[in-house]
């Protein structure tokens, strides 16, 4: 796997100055060798290096989006790469064209700024290379039966505040006794699959709405609801035109990836990461969530 930073890091992250298309042995034996072949071109004496574009004023990621998406969209559907993870490596690499588009508004590249897309663009097709992210990774611990005490605590002061009934809460420690052996049935092998852990996450989220001690079981705003907010708040935010229009652009890009989202069954790795960039995007977009935000 590291072989493929080597290209993008040692070897200059060669990239063809026009539309280039990865050698057919490339794509037959390495299908994300082939999304690089695409991305770099391959030709033979090809010269041109991806930092020798930026010192020109270029901008060759933005150039070569098209062949990117193109060869990722191509392995999502012979199954390469799953839908989730297709979805967020060409919203990244919207993201990482953008900012080459604006470090290189002026027609030049500092040092520092080649260096931060070069190194975002190895984190990238590392991503490829792997063919998932790395916080995609599932640990085999037992996490729901760690819980079980603390939730069967919060039960308790359900109970006795007279939120629920005793019978309810009996009924929901029952409930999550039996989901603790669901995950032990999971974890004979010694693994937690990504769907396994979403089953165990959906069914922990239907026991904390049941017991209706958290703000987000019965009222958190949806993605799109919270995008629709940070929408209205850009114009009054206070913000200088060009912070507004970058933030703009970041709000864009997040729609684009919560409308992906919205229509694949995601991980709780891929929600927790959109959820990581619409809390960035309040908090700098001025974004106050409280009752005349809607």
């Amino acid at each position: 796997m590291k072989k493929y930073l080597a290209l993008t890091a040692a070897a200059g992250m060669a990239l063809a100055a026009g539309p280039a298309l990865a050698q057919a042995s490339t794509t037959t034996n390495d299908p994300i060798a082939a999304i690089l072949g695409a991305v770099f071109g391959d030709r033979a004496g090809a010269t041109t290096s991806i930092e020798s574009q930026w010192a020109a004023g270029q901008t060759p990621l933005a150039n070569q989006r098209a062949q990117f998406e193109s060869r990722v969209d191509t392995e999502v559907r012979t199954g390469t790469l799953s839908q989730a993870t297709g979805a967020r490596v060409k919203a990244d690499y919207y993201e990482l064209v953008q900012l080459e588009a604006r470090y290189g508004a002026d027609r030049r590249f500092t040092t520092a700024e080649r260096t931060e897309l070069a190194d975002r663009y190895g984190d990238l097709t590392q991503v490829l290379a792997d063919r998932a992210y790395a916080d995609n990774a599932t640990a085999a611990t037992a996490e729901v039966a760690d819980g079980r005490a603390a939730f069967e605590s919060r039960v308790n002061a359900a109970v006795s505040a007279r939120r629920i009934s005793r019978t309810q809460g009996t009924r929901l420690k029952s409930d999550y006794a039996a989901l603790v052996q669901v995950e032990a049935g999971y974890l004979r092998d010694g693994v937690i699959t990504v769907a396994e852990r979403d089953d165990l996450d959906a069914r922990l989220d239907g026991l904390d709405v049941r017991l209706g001690d958290t703000t987000y079981a019965a009222a958190q705003l949806t993605p799109r609801a919270r995008l629709d907010a940070i929408n209205r708040a850009l114009p009054s935010s206070g913000l200088s035109s060009t912070a507004r229009a970058q933030l703009q652009i970041e709000y864009e890009d997040i729609s684009r990836l919560e409308s992906a989202y919205a229509r694949l069954n995601t991980s709780a790795d891929d929600r927790a990461y959109l959820e990581r960039r619409l809390a960035d995007l309040e908090a700098r977009a001025r974004v106050r969530l409280g009752a005349n935000s809607f």
